[in-house]
């Protein structure tokens, strides 16, 4: 018999024959197509050099024209092989923006068909540092690792996979969706690692999801309530008022996750794509410039280079600083007293870790700047001040094109009088994400202090509409309404806030201002009384206006006792007891308060908008003090 010379190429537990174009593993045959089959020859012929995408494309599909998505099916597709084959090794690295490198010993052999070895070339490995994205596997046997450090992973698999039904339908026609809600995934078992991981998975789509034009994201401030729901997500998506939602299921075992996702049309209620992912943990981060690009490059033909910068942008490569950072998010998105000091600790905790965790220290920023006010327990403002500016200087040398960076700036040049500079900060902000909605709340409030009330409101507006089910912008919108002297309006918002947020103590008090201006002063003691322990100073002041109004003198009186006795400061607030005396009449006493006050931009908004300031309006002396603070 004629003896007949086999060329081979053997790595791991791998052996290709190049003559006959079978991949083995030990004596198995694996199953490859040609095409597949053809990516790991050229990667295995390179190996320990990197091979540029279109490089690749080109050998592979010299006369044809084909998008990147090919090349990285094939990918794909190949890691799935190689993983099943030898699971303690990552052979195929992504370089980022590159392409791609084989990593392994690889020994080249001509062999007889009598077996032996003619030839043995050996070629040295290099460091790996790959991100395997890989389909489907069945789940290996449990092994201990961070579990949040699955998400990114997976989330660039999700992505592709949804951002091929939203260009294409099944006919085949160009698909722009407008609106999309990325649900919190619901995770499966009972390890407590997986408590927020549906939630990690939901936000780090959003953000992916958030930087393409045409197409409105809902923000997670909007889903993170939805973390344990019992309604149907067709349900939800039609109380988010969006087109589409995405639902899904997360299942964290070892080193493996298991995703399941479907995309629903409200429509018709119908799930027009599905799909399941498991995926074996490895680097969090090393894939997504390159898959985020790719994403953004399927659902708009053009991408201008400052697209591409930002979808290049990593919020972390550590993934230890992850976890803290989206359970402080959780917190900060919940916005009351209580959370806020939960989401600083972690939040905290994540910069700690990851000193350049950019995004992290502007929600920390933020978090500092609201606890400076009354709402949030105000506990050393000066203080609260000092590490706001810290954190968002930081943030924003990281990473200037951080819309929630600018925002906090905009905050903190506002309590420093320069409305200047906070209202280049504000628009900036929204020029870098136009669907930031507390960009846009905030926004509205710095408009109402500089008397452009119809301004202020649509902007309002538009941080209710972007975030319909948050407790905090139902209830800002609220109190712009109150201001705008819609009250039977402001009345049903702040029902709304409450509703999502009993603790939410702006739209609490809020509610009793709108009452009182109705003159529905049983349904506003009622509410006032359910929030005397926790803000006690607002509420005696809010019951004295209410007493005077209702000619209840000595019960007025009985309340401004009330906050003299908790006045630790021994400030006068020269406001609040013009409001009181003249709702009871006694305008010389009004005018001698209210003319004590020095001119500054917050007091001008009030002097204007103020519906309790009413009684005195008419008197000549208001006229004067408008003057005074230059109010038209």
């Amino acid at each position: 018999m004629n003896q007949r010379a086999l060329h081979f190429y053997e790595f791991g537990p791998f052996r290709l024959n190049l003559t006959e174009r079978i991949l083995y593993r030990g004596s198995e045959m694996v199953a490859l197509t040609p095409k597949v089959l053809d990516t790991l020859l050229v990667l295995v012929e390179n190996n320990g050099h990197i091979l540029e995408k279109n490089e690749l494309m080109e050998h592979l599909w010299p006369d044809s024209f084909v998008e990147e998505s090919s090349l990285t099916q094939n990918i794909s597709l190949l890691r799935r092989a190689l993983a099943e084959g030898d699971s303690e090794n990552n052979y195929i690295e992504t370089i980022p923006k590159r392409g791609y490198r084989f990593n392994a010993v690889v020994n080249e052999l001509d062999e007889l068909t009598n077996g032996h070895a003619i030839k043995t070339v050996e070629a040295s490995p290099v460091a790996e540092q790959s991100s395997p994205l890989e389909t489907p596997v069945p789940l290996p046997p449990r092994r201990n690792v961070y579990p949040i450090a699955i998400v990114g992973v997976v989330v660039l698999a999700l992505l592709l996979s949804v951002v091929y039904w939203f260009r294409f339908r099944n006919n085949g026609e160009r698909f722009v969706p407008r609106s999309v809600a990325v649900l919190p995934f619901k995770t499966i078992g009972t390890n407590s690692e997986n408590d927020l991981l549906g939630l990690g998975m939901a936000d780090a789509l959003i953000i992916k999801l958030s930087r393409l034009d045409q197409l409105s994201v809902l923000p997670t401030s909007s889903i993170f309530r939805y973390t344990e729901r019992d309604k149907d997500p067709v349900a939800i998506g039609r109380e988010l008022d969006v087109e589409s939602v995405l639902d899904g299921t997360v299942q964290r075992d070892g080193e493996w996750v298991r995703v399941t996702a479907q995309l629903i049309r409200l429509s018709d209620g119908k799930t027009v794509w599905s799909g399941k992912f498991d995926e074996r943990y490895s680097s969090i981060f090393t894939l997504q410039d390159s898959v985020s690009e790719q994403l953004a490059g399927s659902l708009r033909p053009q991408l201008t280079q400052s697209d591409k910068n930002a979808l290049s942008v990593h919020s972390t490569d550590n993934t230890e600083a992850y976890e803290p950072y989206i359970t402080g998010l959780y917190f900060w998105n919940r916005r009351t007293r209580e959370n806020l000091p939960k989401a600083i600790a972690h939040l905290e905790q994540a910069v700690a870790i990851d000193p350049n965790f950019a995004e992290a220290r502007a929600i920390l920023a933020d978090c500092y700047y609201l606890s400076m006010q009354d709402e949030y327990g105000r506990t050393d403002p000066d203080e609260a001040l000092k590490r706001a500016e810290i954190s968002v200087t930081k943030a924003l040398e990281l990473n200037d094109s951080l819309a929630a960076a600018h925002t906090v700036k905009a905050g903190l040049k506002m309590a420093e009088r320069n409305f200047d500079e906070a209202g280049r900060e504000f628009q900036r902000a929204l020029e870098l994400n136009p669907n930031y909605a507390v960009a846009h709340l905030r926004y509205a409030y710095y408009l109402y202090y500089e008397l452009k009330l119809d301004q202020a409101l649509v902007h309002m507006r538009r941080a209710q509409q972007l975030d319909p089910v948050s407790s905090i912008t139902n209830g800002a919108l609220a109190g712009m309404l109150y201001h705008a002297r819609d009250f039977d309006t402001s009345i049903v918002y702040s029902k709304r806030a409450l509703e999502l947020e009993p603790t939410q103590d702006a739209a609490g008090l809020n509610l009793s201002e709108a009452y009182i201006q109705k003159r529905m002063f049983r349904e506003a003691h009622e509410n006032l009384d359910q929030w005397l322990g926790r803000n006690p100073r607002y509420v005696y002041w809010e019951k004295a206006y209410a007493y005077a109004l209702e000619g209840r003198r000595e019960d007025c009186m009985r309340m401004l006792a009330e906050v003299e006795k908790i006045n630790t400061s021994g400030m006068r607030n020269h406001i609040n007891y013009g409001v009181v005396y003249g709702a009871l009449g006694d305008k010389d006493k009004a005018f001698n308060d209210l003319n004590e006050i020095r001119p500054n931009r917050f007091i001008s908004a009030t002097l204007k908008y103020e519906a309790q300031l009413d009684p005195l309006r008419d008197d000549p002396r208001f006229n004067e003090l408008l003057k005074k603070h230059q109010v038209d």
